[in-house]
């Protein structure tokens, strides 16, 4: 199975076309969220996850499915779509946009699963992202 070697959730990125390196731009650790706001169903965050995963030789050119999920520190989980990839080197790296937005002011983990195409069961890698959901108080206007 597929090893996620990174797991990152950022603000931004950029890729070089010329070196294919990637630059990660503001590692997000917490979010802050305006207080009593209750956002619509299926509200997404403007934030990139980044995922950079290692194959052995015989799994490239397999179809994998991949859905990022976050993990509360109460056991509640919730998922991204799924997304298809397949690789044809030893080494492939994902962006998805938009982090679905957490139920509740936590302790989070963003975790990864993966499956090969038409399986059933999904298999979560050890890695994670972990990140704090906070409802952000206002602050004073300071007018002097």
């Amino acid at each position: 199975m597929p090893k996620c070697y990174l797991l990152t959730l950022t603000s931004g990125s950029s890729l070089d076309q010329y070196s294919n390196n990637v630059t990660l731009f503001n590692l997000v650790e917490q979010i802050n969220m305006p207080p009593n706001a209750e956002p619509p169903p299926g509200s997404l965050l403007p934030l990139e996850i980044h995922a950079y995963f290692q194959l052995l030789p015989h799994e490239m050119h397999l179809n994998f499915e991949i859905r990022f999920v976050l993990v509360s520190s109460t056991g509640v989980e919730t998922a991204t779509q799924t997304f298809t990839h397949k690789s044809q080197t030893p080494r492939y790296r994902t962006r998805a946009f938009g982090l679905p937005i957490p139920p509740l002011s936590d302790q989070y983990e963003l975790r990864v699963d993966f499956r090969i195409e038409g399986h059933q069961s999904w298999t979560r890698d050890n890695v994670l992202w972990p990140f704090t959901m906070v409802e952000a108080t206002p602050r004073e206007v300071v007018t002097h």
